[in-house]
């Protein structure tokens, strides 16, 4: 039996973790006999077209930065526009509501010049009133009485006095309720103008508003289909380093086979048991379709001894997938051998084992509808048919 180093056992846990994210581990029905060589030139165009992708991807994400940036100076503008709106607005209700306020006071300031307008002509009128209904003999007694011409004169220049301060007086209140009236009609003309200026702004700040919304759903969007592209690119960066990863872990697989050289002999069968599913396409027991099946089915009882087919190395020792409890041993020179659907494994990864050494027992662990060994011949990672290979 061959003894391989370390670093070859490492290279292969290493190369049985990729075969497993590339079906060959976990989905046993899936599997064609594609070699490892054609599954490398795969995942280098993969991971070439998805290079390209995330050039078009960060097109595509600088593109969507310069929308949002372009709708973000829109909003910007328009909030700004709804702001000096808004502060307009409250501006022109400040001046009605000042406007208001000094037309009730030039109103209750005109109630009261009409008020003592009012009284002034009424006195006015008692008094003409009274010169009237006494006549001018009043006057002349008025007069008469005097006891010199200076006295005289005196008294008729007081009345004439009076009588020119009482029409001065109802004048002056004319005027000044005439200077009211006036200017309450100002007051209420500012005020009706002041309402219109409102009533316009308020509807430009509603106009601004829907436009502010509009932009904000704008911005949204873009900001989300910058977010969408951004993750884009990122899964793309990630499928691409993953992509880059595998084609290093195929490529150490491909090296990893020039250790050790080929079997000399027939491989022994692993199980006495009686053959029940060859190699190839077949309806598969569990799913009904017809699907590639990568070994034979040996069926035997329940814990009947598994033996190595050929001296070699554990690679692989434990549960995987639809294969249940399976163990894989390379032998050199690219070959590997696989069974699968044990009951429980004998062996551990790194472990070296003769020829006939018993690795594991017969059980239906896994996609299985009954006990029975899968067996598996691998060359260069690509199935086999196993009756080949058997003596």
């Amino acid at each position: 039996m061959r003894v391989y180093s370390k670093k070859t056992i490492a290279i292969f846990i290493a190369a049985l973790i990729v075969l497993s994210s590339i079906n060959i581990i976990f989905h046993p029905g899936t599997i064609s006999a594609q070699s490892i060589e054609e599954e490398l030139q795969d995942v280098k165009e993969e991971r070439k077209q998805t290079e390209e992708k995330i050039k078009e991807a960060k097109k595509t994400e600088q593109y969507y930065m310069g929308e949002v940036s372009r709708v973000e100076e829109q909003l910007l503008g328009a909030l700004s526009e709804l702001d000096n709106l808004n502060s307009q607005l409250s501006k022109v209700k400040s001046e009605v509501d000042r406007t208001t306020i000094e037309l009730v006071l030039k109103e209750e300031e005109l109630n009261k010049i009409e008020d003592e307008l009012s009284e002034k002509t009424g006195i006015l009128n008692e008094r003409v009133a009274e010169i009237y209904k006494n006549g001018n003999n009043n006057i002349l007694e008025i007069l008469l009485k005097t006891e010199n011409f200076v006295e005289f004169i005196s008294r008729m220049k007081l009345m004439n006095l009076f009588a020119q301060q009482d029409t001065e007086i109802v004048q002056a209140i004319k005027d000044k309720r005439n200077a009211t009236i006036g200017i309450k009609k100002s007051i209420i003309d500012l005020r009706e103008k002041q309402e219109e200026d409102k009533q316009a702004i308020e509807k430009l700040v509603s106009q601004a508003e829907a436009k502010t919304a509009e932009v904000e759903d704008l911005y949204g969007e873009k900001k989300g289909l910058l977010s969408q592209t951004t993750a884009n690119k990122n899964a793309l960066i990630r499928m691409a380093k993953e992509l880059e990863i595998k084609e290093a872990e195929l490529t150490r697989i491909l090296e990893s086979y020039k250790y050790g050289s080929a079997p000399s002999g027939k491989f022994a069968w692993p199980v006495a048991g009686r053959l029940t599913s060859g190699f190839g396409y077949r309806i598969h027991p569990i799913f009904g379709v017809n699907r590639f099946h990568s070994g034979i089915d040996l069926a035997a009882p329940y814990g009947t001894l598994v033996k190595a087919a050929d001296g070699g190395q554990v690679i692989q020792a434990g549960y995987f997938g639809g294969y249940g409890y399976s163990v894989m041993l390379y032998h050199g020179g690219g070959f590997a051998t696989w069974y699968a659907h044990l009951s429980s494994i004998n062996c551990s990864v790194g472990q070296f084992v003769e020829r006939g050494q018993v690795i594991g027992l017969v059980g239906s662990t896994g996609w299985s509808t009954g006990p029975h060994l899968h067996f598996e011949v691998r060359i260069n990672g690509a199935a086999q048919n196993p009756l080949q290979y058997l003596q």
